[in-house]
């Protein structure tokens, strides 16, 4: 009887079984998201209803000026530095639908809601705000540098500079620590490659924007390896 059952069973039998399987374990995920990555779940939350409010509901001159506001330039860096860095963060970067899926999917609801399962809320967000804090302190210094000698026109000073990329790359080469020994080299690499793909030049030295992904990937992965040898010599201990 078992033998014969087994028989009837046909290839597009298996393939409607195996989508069936597929499909009630992405919705048994998607419905715990909020639950095992809460702060991943509602900045995510927060993005899609900032970016409504700014990108579609605002008059354009008054959400060119919001955005002029919370830039993280040079300018604005000077005289409210606190808030431009926080601020900054509750717009998404504008972009392609690759960038899109790149910051949003694989940064944010991916790598940052999978540091949020294994190492916590607390790590987690500490990591990202690391990241884009400190990527942003670095292209400060460098915009600084680089418009003084004229290896950057003078007016970057003023560019606009917001956005969740810092963060979100942050997240991404955090998440090395997380993966198989195999994969961690590759995909740190990636982490921190991938942005002078799209590099703009002036010279020898990329643009801001790219030292900043660069220093955010670089800024997650040490936190990360540094934070989780931390964490084993405590247990060794």
């Amino acid at each position: 009887m078992t033998r014969a059952t087994e028989e009837t069973v046909t290839p597009a039998d298996r393939l409607r079984s195996g989508a069936r399987r597929f499909g009630l374990g992405l919705a048994r995920g998607l419905a715990d998201y909020p639950r095992r990555s809460p702060a991943a779940f509602g900045y995510l939350v927060l993005l899609a209803v900032d970016t409504l409010v700014v990108k579609h509901l605002l008059a354009a001159a008054t959400a060119d000026r919001l955005l002029l506001g919370i830039s993280t330039n040079l300018d604005n860096m000077g005289r409210h530095p606190i808030g431009s860095l926080f601020a900054s963060l509750l717009v998404v970067d504008d972009g392609s639908w690759l960038d899109y899926l790149l910051i949003v999917g694989v940064g944010l609801a991916g790598c940052l809601a999978l540091l949020e399962r294994r190492l916590g809320t607390v790590r987690a967000v500490g990591v990202v705000l690391l990241g884009h804090v400190g990527a942003t302190l670095v292209t400060t210094a460098v915009i600084t540098v680089a418009t003084r000698n004229g290896t950057y026109p003078v007016e970057l000073r003023q560019t606009l500079d917001y956005g969740v990329s810092y963060a979100s790359i942050a997240a991404v080469g955090a998440a090395t620590v997380l993966l198989p020994r195999w994969a961690r080299p590759w995909w740190a690499a990636a982490a921190v490659l991938y942005p002078l793909s799209s590099a703009s030049w002036y010279g020898s030295l990329p643009g801001f924007v790219t030292i900043g992904h660069v220093s955010a990937a670089l800024i997650g992965l040490t936190a990360a390896v540094t934070g989780t040898a931390i964490a084993r010599r405590r247990q060794g201990n």
